[in-house]
């Protein structure tokens, strides 16, 4: 049996991670936990972390610092003005060069 505490999402994590995948998740769970319990976590370990993109490609960078802590939920997500949206959590370590990324989403 499974128990459920809260509201769940589906989160597709995506980029530079370890394996790419979409799993139905609660949406309170920290960014760190998601990766690392899903994706095996950022490539180059947690560390090597830059920043995250959960609205897709709206381009809105979550920089690492704020990462370490934050929830996957609406409530925590606007606090930082930032929001879930779409939940396609783009993963970016530090060997991208993050103006060809952002140009490379607004292409897209």
């Amino acid at each position: 049996m499974v128990t459920i505490l809260g509201p769940i999402k589906l989160f597709c994590i995506s980029s530079h991670g370890n394996k790419p995948c979409t799993v139905e998740e609660e949406m309170s769970i920290p960014l760190k936990e998601l990766l690392e319990r899903h994706r095996g976590g950022v490539r180059g370990r947690w560390d090597n972390l830059l920043a995250e993109i959960s609205r897709g490609s709206s381009v809105l960078l979550l920089p690492k610092q704020i990462c370490d802590d934050i929830l996957m939920e609406f409530g925590a997500l606007k606090a930082v003005t930032y929001g879930l949206e779409t939940a396609a959590v783009i993963v970016v370590n530090k060997s991208t060069d993050i103006v060809d990324a952002i140009a490379s989403l607004s292409y897209f």
